[in-house]
């Protein structure tokens, strides 16, 4: 008697696990269905493959589909990552320096893409559920791509809203960028995502 209820206990324990885990990944492509804007604070951080921080930043993010997204830096330094879904500026006022690339050039190398996709996330991933913690629920990407510049992406979500995206590229090195203050299909001018180059800037690539 004392195994069976052992046996039960178990299997409603894993019926549970696996229920979670799928559970999430319906959350994410409900979240992505279900958005047309964001808006956010963010913080990032990158790591070298031995977990030693390179590199901690911070800003605000908009985005508006498709193709429209604007992350502005203030830590460690003011830096802005422009789309208006034609051309993406990236403008490093100390530099007073302004690098132009076609949308569609930049769009596969950036966290954003995973935010932009029109399609279902099966399409252009192998989808693998991860353990929960406290207070998210994570789902793995793996792209099925070789040309993709990250070997995994992982998201955790929160209230069925992404809180946490990790991307994991194919050097082992890790970007996690975690939102605050997330807002759903906010109401943002189109203007947002246009950007005039300053007077005196050098400009970079096409333009």
């Amino acid at each position: 008697m004392l195994k069976k209820i052992v046996f039960l206990f178990i299997l409603f324990i894993s019926n549970n696990v696996h229920a979670e885990k799928l559970l999430a990944h319906a959350q994410l492509e409900s979240f992505l269905e279900n958005t047309t804007g964001l808006s956010a604070t963010f913080e990032q951080t990158l790591q070298d493959q031995y977990g030693g921080v390179l590199q901690q930043s911070a800003g605000t993010f908009l985005m508006q589909r498709p193709g429209k997204f604007r992350w502005d830096y203030t830590l460690p330094y003011p830096q802005n990552i422009i789309s208006n879904g034609k051309k993406i500026w990236m403008f490093d006022s100390e530099l007073e320096q302004v690098n132009v690339r076609p949308y569609t050039q930049m769009l596969a190398s950036s966290p954003i893409s995973l935010l932009d996709k029109k399609q279902r996330l099966s399409v252009e991933f192998n989808i693998e559920p991860m353990a929960s913690d406290n207070t998210l629920q994570w789902v793995k990407l793996l792209p099925k791509t070789v040309e993709s510049d990250f070997k995994e992406i992982q998201v955790g979500l929160q209230h069925g809203k992404i809180k946490t995206m990790r991307f994991i590229d194919n050097f082992e090195q890790q970007t996690q960028i975690t939102f605050e203050q997330l807002k759903l299909n906010p109401d943002i001018d189109s203007s947002t995502f246009e950007f005039s180059i300053p007077e005196g800037a050098d400009v970079v690539g096409d333009f």
